[in-house]
């Protein structure tokens, strides 16, 4: 599965629900074996593209319920690799959840 087919899945996904950034990291995983990239690198990379296109929305579940994280994208992004490294990579749904934005939802019914 190349980064594209990661993006769409995980898009088609957020159409029923919130993510969580387990799905990516294990979709990164996966990819990394096949390809013998990073899948540290791939998962910031998804990450990135995913924000800075405006597909998806970094947060987490409060007493609201899907509650993004304030901060420019590269904050974001920071946060989100400074949790993954508290957790060795194996976020077993504590880190964050990823929300499509209208965007996303309008990419993954294309």
């Amino acid at each position: 599965m190349d980064s594209e087919a990661i993006v769409r899945e995980l898009l088609v996904e957020g159409l029923d629900d919130w993510v969580p950034v387990d799905r990516l990291v294990g979709l990164a995983r996966e990819e990394s074996e096949r390809s013998g990239t990073d899948f540290r690198s791939l998962a910031v990379r998804l990450l990135g593209d995913l924000v800075k296109d405006g597909l998806m929305d970094v947060g987490e579940l409060g007493d609201t319920g899907f509650e993004p994280w304030t901060g420019d994208t590269d904050t974001v992004l920071a946060r989100i690799v400074a949790a993954l490294d508290q957790v060795d990579w194996r976020p077993a749904g504590g880190v964050c959840w990823l929300a499509n934005t209208p965007e996303g939802d309008r990419t993954a019914t294309r």
